[in-house]
């Protein structure tokens, strides 16, 4: 948390998008410190994905 404060975001996490809704899949800690931070949005990758790719990374 204190990188991301003094430093900002380096990495951005991961999101899926599936059917209309996102689902973070990498990157919960760093979404954790944001809110902690009380920052509120937060860099992302989002990718688009079936929900059989969903499950997989559920698994």
């Amino acid at each position: 948390m204190d990188s991301i404060r003094e430093i900002g975001l380096v990495e951005p996490i991961d999101v899926l998008q599936v059917e209309g809704q996102y689902y973070g899949f990498n990157g919960c800690h760093r979404f954790e410190a944001h809110k902690r931070l009380g920052k509120h949005s937060i860099k992302c990758r989002v990718r688009r994905a079936t929900r059989q790719v969903l499950k997989m990374h559920l698994m």
